[in-house]
């Protein structure tokens, strides 16, 4: 099970995710909405330096312009980005023209069954789908568990990897994990404590996570 750490926001944050085994780190940028712990593109590139090899470094965004969308991923030298708002499937096409070796993941949104559709929409033009939670506030970071039922219907019927987000907590992600099975899971708000990424919680969310199920642990 892949495991992704969001909303890294230091080098205390991104030590805890490498120590608890992740496979993703997530760096929120060009926020829009209300958001927590996001930072300058600079500020994750300076983070991006240090990363071991093998840590996948991912830019997080509300941004919808295709250029603003560029140039982020540039200053902030990820390798993949997250794209959390509303966007034309085929201006991802234009991203990843400009960038051919960015893996793009798709952000859906579930508030209903509508999302299924949603999902399908975008298939085709992303790498990677990631069903997260929003409110009218925030486009993710919420803490709030969306319908599984719709999740798992998603993951059914996807061609490519669907990543599982949206109040995920290491009380509740072996539950979410045997409901939905998705290719892996995104966690923020649900391994703080005190508003900064806690190591116990963190190491906990990622056992919880690899043992959800029967082979699950550390692939090769």
């Amino acid at each position: 099970m892949r495991i992704k750490f969001c909303g890294t926001a230091s080098l205390a944050d991104m030590r805890c995710a490498i120590d608890a085994g992740c496979d993703a780190v997530g760096f929120i940028m060009g926020v829009t909405h209300q958001s927590s712990d996001f930072v300058t593109a600079a500020e994750a590139a300076k983070m991006v330096r240090r990363l071991p090899p093998f840590v996948e470094p991912v830019a997080v965004t509300h941004l919808q312009e295709t250029q603003d969308l560029i140039g982020l991923v540039k200053e902030s030298r990820c390798t993949t980005l997250q794209v959390q708002n509303i966007i034309e499937p085929t201006e991802l096409d234009a991203v990843r023209d400009a960038l051919p070796y960015v893996t793009i993941v798709k952000a859906v949104h579930v508030t209903d069954a509508s999302a299924v559709a949603a999902a399908k929409r975008y298939e085709p033009y992303a790498d990677a789908l990631l069903l997260d939670t929003r409110t009218r506030e925030k486009l993710g970071g919420t803490g709030i568990p969306h319908d599984w039922n719709i999740s798992a219907a998603i993951v059914a019927n996807s061609t490519i990897p669907v990543i599982l987000a949206g109040g995920l907590t290491p009380e509740n992600v072996r539950e979410a994990i045997r409901k939905v099975r998705p290719y892996g899971v995104d966690v923020h708000t649900g391994v703080r404590k005190d508003g900064v990424r806690n190591p116990e919680r963190t190491l906990a969310f990622a056992r919880e996570a690899r043992n959800a199920l029967p082979n699950s642990g550390n692939e090769e």
